[in-house]
C-alpha cells in the first residue's frame, strides 16, 4: 500500500499549494487565466472513478478471551477506507484484492480535486476582476 493515502498525509501540502496558486493568479492576465482554466479542465479525467476517503490500516481484537489479540497481538493489520458521509465518519473494509484498485481511485480523485481547487481559485480571481463568464 502506498503511504501517501494513510490518514491525512499531504493535507497541508494541498492547502499550501492552493495558497501559492492563489497569490500567483493575480499576476496573470484575464486571457491567461481563462486559458489556464481551460487547460486544467481538460486534464480532469474519469469522474466515474471518484472515490473520496483515506486508507487506514488497523489491527483488530476478536471476542475470544483466550486469543493472542487480548495479550497485545491484534489480528491484521486490515485495511479500511475511512469516509465522511451523512455527517458521520465511517470505515469500510477493503479486501486485499481491492487495495490496488482503491488506491488508484483515491489517487485519481486527489488529482481531480487539486485541479478543481485551482479552477475554483481561477474563477474567484476572474470574479474579482468582473470577468467571470
Amino acid at each position: 500500500m502506498s503511504s501517501g493515502f494513510l490518514k491525512d498525509r499531504g493535507a497541508c501540502q494541498r492547502i499550501t499549494c492552493m495558497l501559492m496558486v492563489s497569490s500567483q493568479l493575480s499576476e496573470l492576465s484575464v486571457r491567461k487565466l481563462v486559458a489556464r482554466r481551460r487547460l486544467l479542465a481538460s486534464r480532469l479525467s474519469e469522474p466515474e472513478r471518484t472515490l473520496r476517503g483515506v486508507l487506514v490500516r488497523e489491527g483488530k481484537r476478536c471476542s475470544s478471551e483466550g486469543c493472542r489479540c487480548h495479550r497485545g497481538e491484534p489480528h491484521g493489520p486490515y485495511t479500511y477506507l475511512a469516509v465522511y458521509t451523512e455527517g458521520r465518519s465511517r470505515t469500510i473494509y477493503v479486501p486485499a484484492v481491492a487495495q490496488g484498485t482503491t488506491e488508484a481511485h483515491l489517487a485519481l480523485t486527489q488529482r481531480n480535486e487539486q485541479l478543481l481547487a485551482e479552477i475554483s481559485q481561477i474563477n474567484l480571481e476572474l470574479l474579482r476582476r468582473r470577468a467571470l463568464g
